[in-house]
């Protein structure tokens, strides 16, 4: 019956973890090893909107691989866009914007993949365990390109 309860714990994901020093030639985390995944908070502005400057809405931004918590990356009816979350290290570097909701809202727009590295601010810290810290970027208007013409 023990043995039964221990393999229903060990598929449950229930373990032990000690502390480990080092001093054997193991592992060195430094204290009891962390269950989790990296992640970085992330926040991205940006005013989306058509070759002659009008706002367009529904458009999603995303980072690389990654979404934004609660749709908060689709853009409201003035083509803003206030987004953040919690993503993977490195996603911030590149953000997509994509056209959710075809013809309506002027149009039919192509997806937009951009490379933003050179523009995103670290603004705090990771505390060097799976926290990698906050970052940021504003990128004022970003301009989108209908796929009926050659904008």
């Amino acid at each position: 019956m023990k043995r039964l309860i221990y393999i229903l714990l060990g598929l449950l994901g229930v373990g032990v973890s000690g502390c480990d020093d080092g001093s054997d030639g193991g592992w060195d985390g430094g204290g009891v090893a962390e269950y989790g995944v990296p992640h970085i908070q992330f926040r991205l502005s940006a005013r989306v909107v058509d070759s002659e400057g009008n706002p367009i809405q529904g458009i999603v931004a995303s980072p690389e691989g990654d979404s934004f918590d609660n749709q908060t990356g689709v853009s409201d009816y003035l083509g803003l866009i206030d987004a953040s979350g919690s993503c993977w290290p490195g996603s911030q570097n590149v953000v997509e914007f994509v056209d959710i909701d075809g013809e309506l809202n002027g149009g039919e727009f192509e997806t937009l993949r951009l490379d933003i590295s050179d523009k995103v601010q670290q603004t705090h810290e990771g505390e060097g365990a799976w926290y990698d810290g906050d970052y940021e970027v504003s990128l004022g208007d970003v301009v989108m390109t209908r796929k009926d013409s050659n904008e």
